[in-house]
């Protein structure tokens, strides 16, 4: 034992053991802490996240890894707690929009069954058939909403004549703008062609209209122009406001939104909400603006080439 070199070697293996087992010990005492951190976090309604601070580059980036899942599963949840929000305000609309009309009917049927007068009973007749109108809408609207909520939903494009379906659409509203009293300025370039879905354009065109009925104050304007440079065609309506109303620009999209609480006209409130989706499901931008007392959504696609 008391050779020199025999001694070294067994003292550099000591220090070599020693050393190794410190760091063994530091490692597991660092994932010791982790562990305990991770599970307090698990088992707690809690923002904290991980702290570490050894020297170990692996066990940095691990903690580092779990705050970013941890991160992550935070705004998941947040999302959730949002989107189950919505679900109980979209059941209560629902609920509300549904039972406005229904009551409506059962009251006038009331009266259209106690009334002998042919002028009364015709007059009856007709409102029942304009709340029918408006409730089957309510419900065309809601099962339209479901439909491109849903994240499977796709649209099958095709070459469309742009100007032709505005126009159209326009057109199928001219009584209800005229019972309105409604003006209507139209400048619509002619012949403008876009790859998109023809139903889907005509329903935007619709639900941008009917809004318009609903919340506008008359003095309408559509236009429809190109921009060649950039490749695009814009879809732009504007309505008068009604006085006091100032609707929110950045909202009018949200599902529900509708401005004004205590304003009833049949509308199911998701209209905007369906124009942007299918906007967005045929590549295009929207954006909504108010400017001097006017009301207006401009709807950007790309031309054909």
């Amino acid at each position: 034992m008391n050779d020199p070199l025999l001694i070294t070697i067994i003292t550099v293996l000591v220090c070599v053991t020693l050393a190794l087992s410190f760091i063994l010990i530091s490692f597991l005492s660092q994932m010791k802490s982790i562990r305990s951190q991770v599970h307090f976090i698990s088992r707690n309604e809690t923002n904290k996240r991980l702290s570490f601070y050894g020297k170990s580059r692996s066990f940095r980036r691990l903690a580092s890894d779990i705050n970013e899942i941890l991160d992550s599963n935070d705004e998941k949840h947040r999302k959730i707690i949002a989107e189950d929000k919505e679900i109980k305000e979209t059941l209560t609309n629902m609920s509300h929009d549904i039972r406005t009309p229904l009551t409506s009917l059962k009251g006038y049927f009331e009266l259209l069954e106690q009334t002998e007068d042919p002028e009364e009973r015709a007059r009856y007749s007709s409102i029942i058939r304009g709340r029918i109108d408006s409730l089957s809408e309510i419900l065309e609207t809601m099962f339209l909403y479901t439909k491109v909520s849903n994240v499977n939903f796709k649209l099958d494009f095709e070459p469309i004549d742009c100007s032709k379906i505005v126009l159209e659409t326009l057109f199928e509203y001219y009584d209800d703008f005229s019972k309105a009293g409604y003006e209507v300025d139209v400048d619509v370039k002619e012949g403008v062609k876009m790859i998109g879905n023809e139903q889907s354009l005509k329903r935007i065109m619709q639900n941008l209209i009917r809004n318009s009925l609903y919340h506008g104050a008359g003095d309408v304007s559509l236009k429809l122009f190109t921009d060649d440079s950039a490749g695009t065609v814009s879809i732009v309506m504007e309505n008068l406001l009604k006085e006091g109303q100032m609707p929110d620009a950045g909202r009018v999209f949200d599902r529900y939104y509708k401005g004004d609480a205590s304003r009833h006209t049949g509308s199911s409130g998701v209209g905007l909400s369906v124009v942007k989706t299918l906007v967005e499901a045929m590549n295009g931008r929207i954006t909504a603006y108010v400017r001097d007392g006017r009301f207006g959504i401009e709807a950007v696609f790309k031309l054909m080439k």
